[in-house]
């Protein structure tokens, strides 16, 4: 969907790492059990391994794929210092064309962790249906499940990127958004990958200022390449408004996981 998906996270690699958070334990928890060990799984989209290096410490064979090099190349440093590099392989690819990247292999499952927004979802479910094996599965991880309360500050942050940036999301520097028309769950369902099931689970997330500030660098419509020269003015009033309402300075709230896992038949 987009000319260059690999700069659409342009400046986003080790703000990514510092900044976002892993995935809730219940959620590796699933993940972990959906295929005997020592299962090969390809994290499709992985960025620096949020997910991909959790579930290589519980024991999964993953191949990491996505378009952005600097993403990868954090991913390989975090994998070193957490000890998993032997169990991971980090490829650079177009999502889409999966299926055409050299000596991919064969799994016996896909993972796609708050990125499946971002591609031409039809296109990946067909690319996936060639290398994951019968009866094996695709699970979309998103941190937020569709159609429940976001973050309470998450409408403070959206007046001040429309302040700075106008009112468009931007998938990167200059680039719109495409918002999907047609939910996860619905085109899962639709492909090879029919036999549907779904983890919904509530889960606790905290950040200090800080935190909250630099977690904006992570996100395509608010990192430091998309904001440019407003990202100085930018994070001074995003301080100034978080301080004013949360004095404190630390920000909780409750949030529900959700896990889209489609297995395929065990035929093709």
């Amino acid at each position: 969907m987009y000319a260059d998906p690999g700069g659409i996270f342009a400046s986003c690699g080790k703000p990514y790492v510092k900044f976002r958070r892993r995935h809730a334990p219940v959620v590796i928890d699933y993940l972990t059990h959906l295929a005997p060990s020592p299962a090969r799984v390809l994290d499709l989209g992985c960025g620096p391994g949020t997910l991909a290096l959790d579930l290589a410490e519980r024991g999964m064979r993953i191949t990491g794929v996505d378009a952005s090099q600097e993403m990868l190349d954090e991913g390989r440093t975090w994998a070193r210092q957490r000890g998993v590099s032997e169990a991971v392989e980090w490829r650079c690819g177009d999502a889409a064309r999966v299926d055409h990247v050299d000596r991919l292999g064969t799994f016996d499952g896909a993972v796609i962790a708050d990125a499946f927004h971002w591609f031409d979802r039809q296109r990946v479910l067909t690319a996936l249906d060639k290398i994951v094996r019968p009866g094996g599965f695709v699970a979309i991880v998103g941190y937020r499940a569709p159609e429940t309360q976001r973050e309470w500050w998450h409408p403070l942050l959206v007046k001040l990127r429309e302040k700075h940036l106008g009112a468009a999301d931007l998938a990167g520097p200059s680039t719109p958004y495409v918002r999907p028309e047609v939910g996860h769950e619905a085109m899962v369902r639709a492909s090879p990958f029919n036999r549907v099931s779904v983890l919904r689970a509530d889960y606790r997330r905290e950040y200090t200022l800080d935190e909250l500030v630099g977690l904006q660098r992570t996100f395509a419509y608010s990192s430091a390449a998309t904001l440019g020269e407003k990202q100085e003015a930018f994070e001074a009033d995003l301080r100034s408004t978080l301080s004013t309402v949360q004095p404190s300075g630390l920000f909780a709230t409750t949030l529900q996981a959700a896990v889209i896992v489609g297995r395929r038949s065990e035929s093709r």
